[in-house]
């Protein structure tokens, strides 16, 4: 099996989340620069919300759980804020599982999220 960079992990988990979207009636954005600390925009009903994406190729075998950097930038890693994001989903590759966060439910620069607790791609329905 071909092993995808971190870039390209990035770009597969933002295709899911924004299909996701998608199915549940949202219209979706995508910036054009990559600097305002969100990676897409959805919009429905007239409401608008500034998701930043975090995805998560493989779980932890033995702790059944996988790991999301929920900080950005390189070097210092700085905490997601309601100002720069009003959602953060993450996406588990390895079995399609999601978990949507507002920046405040991630106060430490990493989230480990349980297989058990993940949902499907339903969960984004009512942001």
């Amino acid at each position: 099996m071909l092993r995808l960079n971190n870039r390209q992990i990035g770009a597969v988990g933002v295709s899911r989340v924004t299909t996701a979207l998608l199915r549940n009636g949202y219209s979706v954005l995508i910036p054009s620069e990559d600097n305002g600390g969100y990676d897409l925009v959805a919009e429905k009903e007239g409401k608008f919300f500034r998701i930043q994406v975090k995805c998560s190729e493989r779980r932890d075998p033995e702790r059944n759980r996988y790991g999301f950097m929920t900080s950005r930038g390189s070097g210092t890693k700085n905490r997601y804020t309601k100002e720069s994001c009003d959602y953060i989903i993450c996406w588990g590759m390895e079995d399609d599982l999601f978990w949507v966060f507002r920046p405040r439910d991630c106060p430490s620069k990493n989230k480990k999220c349980y297989a058990k607790t993940g949902s499907s791609w339903r969960i984004v329905s009512d942001l």
